[in-house]
């Protein structure tokens, strides 16, 4: 074998080490909505409050709204407020990364993934319902 193709191979080896954490790196952001369960429209002036599994705070202050998370850092639990509403529940897990199986042949990429986190990934995006709360009221 050519030195050359030595180096050629030696290279290409290196440039897919690590491909989750290269390709889709170690954050991600979750797109989130807040919608009235009973018209499906967007309500205005919700505020969310995204808790990754190592107790961070995001806040979303706009609706919808994002926040950038570190992946690796277990389930993601998002809890909205809007006076007169009532937030039905909602969490997400993570779920494996399929760009991590194209480090099967290199272990030290799939250990780099594994510690960065990038070999986990989110949903894009959350979609929380609110309810009209009950006014109390009998008449």
């Amino acid at each position: 074998m050519k030195k050359s193709s030595i180096v050629y191979l030696a290279s290409s080896l290196l440039l897919v080490t690590s491909c989750a954490t290269v390709f889709s790196g170690t954050t991600q952001n979750i797109n989130v909505q807040v919608l009235d369960r009973e018209s499906h429209e967007k309500i205005e002036g919700a505020k969310c409050t995204l808790i990754d599994g190592q107790g961070m705070y995001h806040s979303i202050t706009s609706n919808p709204g994002m926040a950038v998370v570190t992946k690796g850092k277990g389930a993601l639990q998002l809890n909205c407020i809007k006076e007169g509403y009532a937030q039905e529940s909602i969490g997400a897990g993570e779920t494996f990364n399929a760009v991590t199986v194209a480090n099967v042949l290199f272990r030290p990429g799939f250990i780099v993934d594994a510690v960065s986190g990038s070999m986990q990934k989110y949903p894009s995006h959350m979609t929380v319902f609110m309810s009209k709360k009950a006014s109390g009221k009998n008449k």
